[in-house]
């Protein structure tokens, strides 16, 4: 090689080494984005809130006029969002930055629960069980999910709250959570009280609230999990056991009952399906770069037997994420929120939705998924009650992988990021007054608008690549039994023992990741010269669905 040569590489090698410096210099000159004064050492620790986060960064945005917050605690950066089209930038159009999920101590190390799906950091082993959960809750398997969602909403809602209305918050709950066990598991559902609905819904909640970041102090102050469990104050750890015990059993169970029938199943559940997960060379050389223990329990070959399937850990927590994905989001992103809306918000918004479903379903029928797009002022309806209560008002957070750069403002890496889809839902330059319920905000010249942002696609499912998988089969399984309630019901306050309307005020739980709204009363009775026993004669029965 010549001098020459010699001398134009190193010349080449500089000043690549130069830029790099000065690019990272320039980076660490930039300035986080606006947040509250930090303390010294402890930075904002102290000022951040266990509860009612989403309304307390979205008031300190509006007071530093910016809708993209920094703070810092005990080390940890974070990054609250409270615009859509930021979330859109940085979680879709940069996704592979802020496609990761921070560790959750209390979670991950205390509980010892790693392979949650939802939680789980962006990475080989996360885009694997993705894309298992694409291939079954594909937009070309919806058909085969709304068969099961319409004869569990006519079977295990409609015909419940006919013969016990006042129930119907326990109808909604299996309803919603036997569709969960439907599609995930392939199993019976009891029509009503079913153990492993009842079951599956309190654990996940107890869970949720473990994944909330402010209900354990370990969350936020990691090193406490080495304390000892005699400990004062480590009762946590007492939690943790609890907790893991009810997970596993939850991963466990369901899944070996699946097992054990799969022989005699149609392979129309994700559970039969692991054991056809597809891989081609490609993939197996991708599968190849993880760990022998992922490997083995990922990736079953397709000429195994049924015989030959065998459970194993990586593919229960698959499904036990599955079923969450199906029940808790749908159930809390509609139905329980949809009630209180009509019956004190908009008394009136019920008589508008009801004409309408009337007009395209009629007197003598069910409603069918095939008059969902003629219903557009119940669309709006739909719409609004997701944007009036947010799902996960904050969302799950993500993680970023690298450190970025965005508006002049330096973010680094290893950084929580929140995208509070309250403070977006509930902005009033994009939803004026968005405390009240106008579901006539989505409609103009009876049809939906195109130019806002839609809560059923935007904030309310998450972003970019950790948006929910099943989010297409909620939506439609929430229209569905949104306009069959209309068709059959009215809904109306309860009455106290002097005969006057109780007042509904709607409150959510605050110490979980999603908004459950806390249980209400209200009145739920046949409309007036609406044939609904004879509607869901077909329907009736004791046997399981």
């Amino acid at each position: 090689m010549s001098l020459i040569n010699i001398r134009d590489g190193l010349i080449v090698s500089l000043c690549v080494l130069v830029h790099f410096i000065y690019k990272n210099r320039r980076r660490r000159l930039l300035p986080f984005p606006p947040g509250p004064s930090p303390w010294p050492i402890v930075k904002n620790t102290f000022t951040i809130p266990l509860i009612n986060a989403h309304g307390y960064y979205k008031e300190l945005g509006a007071k530093l006029g910016s809708k993209l917050l920094y703070l810092e605690a005990l080390g940890q950066p974070m990054l609250i969002i409270n615009d859509i089209s930021i979330a859109q930038d940085l979680l879709e159009k940069r996704s592979a930055l802020y496609s990761s999920r921070p560790a959750i101590p209390m979670l991950n190390d205390v509980v010892g629960i790693r392979t949650y799906f939802a939680f789980m950091p962006y990475g080989d082993y996360w885009r694997i069980h993705r894309r298992m959960f694409q291939q079954h809750f594909a937009e070309k398997h919806l058909a085969r999910n709304q068969e099961r969602a319409m004869e569990f909403i006519r079977k295990g809602l409609l015909v419940n709250l006919l013969e016990s209305p006042d129930n119907f918050d326990e109808h909604i709950r299996n309803c919603i959570g036997g569709i969960a066990v439907s599609i995930t598991y392939g199993l019976p559902v009891q029509r009503k009280h079913d153990p492993l609905v009842r079951f599956s819904e309190e654990t996940l909640a107890v869970a949720g609230t473990i994944a909330a970041p402010g209900n354990f102090l370990v969350n936020i102050v990691p090193s406490l999990k080495h304390v000892p469990e005699w400990i004062p104050g480590a009762g946590f750890k007492q939690v943790a056991k609890k907790v893991r015990a009810d997970l596993v059993k939850l991963a466990e169970e369901p899944f070996e009952a699946t097992v054990k029938i799969m022989a005699s199943l149609a392979f129309s559940n994700i559970a039969s399906q692991l054991r056809y997960l597809y891989y081609d060379r490609k993939e197996k050389r991708h599968l190849c770069a993880l760990s022998q223990t992922h490997w083995k329990g990922i990736v079953i070959v397709q000429t195994m037997r049924p015989r030959q399937f065998t459970p194993n850990r990586q593919q229960q927590w698959s499904l036990v994420v599955s079923y969450e994905h199906n029940s808790r989001i749908n159930r809390v992103a509609g139905l329980q929120d949809y009630i209180p809306s009509f019956i004190q918000r908009r008394p009136d918004v019920l008589t508008k939705a009801q004409k309408e479903v009337d007009d395209v379903v009629g007197t003598n029928r069910l409603p069918e998924f095939s008059d969902i797009p003629h219903l557009q002022y119940l669309s709006a309806v739909i719409k609004e009650t997701l944007r009036w209560n947010p799902v996960a008002p904050m969302g799950i957070p993500h993680h970023t992988s690298e450190e970025d750069v965005y508006m002049g403002y330096y973010i680094p890496k290893g950084c929580t990021v929140f995208a509070n889809a309250y403070a977006m839902l509930y902005d009033d330059e994009i939803f004026p007054e968005p405390q009240e319920f106008k579901p006539e905000r989505f409609i103009k010249d009876g049809r939906i608008r195109d130019d806002l942002p839609d809560p059923e696609y935007v904030a309310t499912f998450g972003f970019g690549r950790r948006v929910c998988p099943g989010a297409h089969i909620a939506r439609s399984t929430i229209h569905l039994a949104a306009a069959s309630l209309l068709h059959l019901f009215d809904i109306a306050p309860a009455l106290d023992n002097d005969g006057n309307p109780i007042e509904v005020i709607p409150q959510f739980k605050q110490d979980s990741i999603v908004a459950e709204p806390l249980p209400f009363c209200c009145k739920m009775t046949p409309r007036t010269g609406r044939d609904a026993k004879g509607l869901l004669k077909a329907y009736m029965g004791s046997d399981s669905i």
